[in-house]
């Protein structure tokens, strides 16, 4: 009976610092790799923790989605040194049709597939209880603590705002 209650036990903490520790090696359309780390309900970039980071989930023929890209494009060109953009299509573009789609639309943060980043997509939905609406953001702070999850296009003075307020 020990033996089980300490296998049990064992176990148990196995599990919860499997949980309390996740590593996710995401690739992008240009084959840059991107390490986020969780740990402790953070969330962070690896080499990267002086960064305001937007998690952007969208649809590649998704109208409200379509019309908050340029929104998005014009919070990447104020150069903010400390905001990290990266935008995930939920909708299923391959690697070439979502790079003919980010030439297309002119669009200067990096993206990626469904395909290549299922498990992390899997991750923060289960995390944020995210049912699949789009578009749909989550933005962390410098520190990797969760600071806003969104359903819904933005526009630039939201998009703005929620930067300023975050950093």
């Amino acid at each position: 009976m020990k033996k089980i209650i300490i296998t049990l036990a064992l176990l148990s903490s196995l599990l919860f610092s499997e949980e309390q520790k996740k590593s996710f090696t995401l690739t992008d359309i240009n084959n840059t790799e991107v390490v986020i780390n969780h740990k402790n309900e953070k969330i962070v970039v690896e080499d990267d923790n002086k960064s305001v980071l937007f998690l952007l989930f969208f649809g590649h023929n998704c109208k409200p989605c379509l019309n908050e890209i340029p929104e998005v494009k014009a919070l990447q060109d104020k150069n903010h040194k400390d905001l990290k953009i990266l935008a995930f299509d939920i909708h299923g573009y391959n690697e070439k049709d979502l790079k003919k789609f980010q030439d297309e639309k002119k669009i200067n943060y990096p993206l990626f597939t469904r395909e290549d980043n299922k498990k992390f997509i899997a991750y923060i939905k289960a995390k944020t209880k995210w049912r699949g609406s789009l578009p749909f953001m989550v933005v962390f702070n410098k520190k990797g603590d969760a600071k806003l999850a969104h359903k819904g296009a933005l526009n630039f003075k939201k998009l703005e705002t929620i930067y300023k307020a975050v950093k």
